[in-house]
């Protein structure tokens, strides 16, 4: 798939604010559809360091200024190396995410159910690719069926959240405005462009609550556990339109 990247500012804010039905729940899948805790992250950021410094032959040191610099500038090191050094993506993707994932990722069988149960259809929206995104579902035991899309790096034409274009795409794709989705993410950072620019409802996973906060400055809501969405929805939607979702009963 051809990317076509952006790198001009997006401004769309939308105006229809009011709380309406959500269509979809948009779930980014590393650190937020596992824990943070379980140290997957950290052993793909190591293979990222072992990529830089292959492809480039360049210290290690060298290689962790660089990552640096493209988080800061781009949000996500393979936009950076993308949009500057023209990797391959589906290399870069090979590479970095070649770790045991049964090492970190458990099985969570509370998971799944729960995203049987709720009724919005959910997509899943990650800087990753869906080759990866599909064995993190398969370690977690949590069915893909659940998901319509996988809605990945190479989807958003290479601009990664939190590029404004990377969320312009993805509501294209599926057919909805954004405050017809809920946002659930565990970066702070990748909140801010589907809350203000978009008018996504959002839900920040496992920041937040455990420092005193019940809401955070740019999501909507601040959640400890990814199983406390469903009770979450259910309350804050419950006789919306009539409806109800999750524990409350689906509809």
């Amino acid at each position: 798939m051809a990317c076509g990247v952006i790198q001009g500012v997006i401004r769309e804010r939308s105006h229809a604010m009011r709380m309406v039905d959500p269509k979809y729940l948009v779930f980014d899948l590393d650190e937020t559809l596992y824990p943070t805790s379980n140290g997957l992250m950290e052993a793909i950021r190591e293979r990222i360091i072992l990529y830089m410094m292959g492809r480039f032959g360049i210290s290690r040191e060298k290689a962790e200024e660089r990552r640096t610099t493209y988080l800061a500038r781009y949000g996500l090191t393979l936009a950076g190396l993308y949009i500057e050094d023209h990797v391959d993506v589906k290399d870069y993707m090979a590479f970095v995410h070649h770790v045991p994932l049964g090492q970190y990722v458990r099985p969570n069988e509370a998971l799944d159910r729960m995203l049987a149960r709720l009724s919005p259809a959910k997509v899943i929206f990650t800087n990753s690719d869906v080759a990866h995104s599909r064995r993190v579902l398969s370690a977690l035991g949590v069915s893909e069926s659940h998901f319509e899309l996988i809605f990945d790096f190479e989807a958003m034409g290479c601009n990664a959240k939190p590029h404004p274009e990377s969320y312009r795409r993805l509501l294209e794709r599926i057919g909805a405005k954004g405050p017809e989705c809920i946002l659930i993410e565990d970066n702070p950072r990748n909140v801010g462009p589907a809350r203000e620019l978009f008018g996504m409802k959002t839900v920040l996973v496992g920041k937040g609550r455990s420092e005193g906060l019940v809401r955070s400055e740019l999501a909507d809501w601040v959640i400890d556990d990814l199983l406390e969405l469903e009770g979450l929805i259910a309350r804050e939607y419950a006789g919306t339109q009539g409806r109800t979702f999750g524990r409350d009963g689906a509809t």
